[in-house]
């Protein structure tokens, strides 16, 4: 399948994004646009482990804060200095509506998509699924894709997607800056079915759409947050993105 998108599987090092990653990455750069360059050096700056300083470095891109330059390094992109730049728009990703961006950066990638994201987000018919289900739906569409991949890279695939919108603790109010969560958490994407925990092997979850917005015909769940999306950032975003 020459023409199929070149999905990506893994570069989060089974990581989802946590709280203080995407101001830190962004400020690092700033600094240093080499910084990823040496692992050593960038765990020092980062304060975090190797596997962490990878993950940080492809959460930030996925994000769309940050891009490749083309003689090396990372540069601030647009995005990313509008909202985290001193003084720009959430330098600390307090506003909800700054997560919906985040999110939609992630859902929307074109070169690269990210498979999890794409095949739950925006090929997925139902409103709810299990893990079971989801792990044989990605050993099929791969198998399509031609990629050989084993069962734990794609369980760990599932895992970094899920952990991404469904936080780790048991109570939302117990998600702060120094857990392990990401701060997607915070959109109630996804939410948890039963009391059955997400490592079960029959764990269901379900996908919620936001309150006003109906799946009438199986429109993909990006296409109703886009529109979402626009109703909640405000103008002055909107206007200085499409610069």
């Amino acid at each position: 399948m020459s023409d199929a998108p070149k999905y990506r599987f893994s570069g989060h090092e089974s990581f989802p994004c946590r709280y203080a990653w995407l101001p830190k990455a962004f400020q690092a750069i700033g600094d240093n646009a080499d910084v990823f360059s040496d692992e050593e050096d960038a765990m020092v700056t980062l304060g975090v482990g190797k596997n962490m300083v990878r993950s940080i470095r492809f959460w930030m891109q996925v994000s769309g804060i940050a891009r490749a330059r083309g003689r090396g390094g990372y540069e601030r992109s647009e995005f990313g200095k509008i909202l985290l730049k001193r003084g720009g728009a959430d330098p600390y990703l307090e506003d909800r509506r700054t997560l919906w961006l985040i999110h939609w950066q992630m859902a929307t990638q074109v070169s690269e998509p990210l498979f999890a994201w794409d095949f739950l987000l925006n090929g997925w018919l139902g409103s709810a699924f299990s893990r079971t289900e989801v792990l044989d739906g990605f050993r099929t569409q791969s198998a399509k894709l031609e990629r050989k991949l084993s069962p734990v890279t794609l369980a760990q695939h599932f895992d970094t997607f899920l952990h991404t919108y469904v936080p780790t603790q048991g109570k939302k109010s117990a998600v702060q800056e120094d857990t392990l969560d990401c701060p997607l958490v915070e959109l109630e994407l996804i939410q948890r079915v039963g009391e059955r925990s997400l490592e079960g092997s029959d764990t269901g979850v379900t996908i919620r759409v936001q309150p006003g917005q109906e799946r009438r015909d199986n429109r993909s769940i990006v296409r109703v947050l886009s529109r979402r999306l626009l109703e909640e950032v405000p103008s002055r975003g909107i206007d200085v993105a499409a610069e």
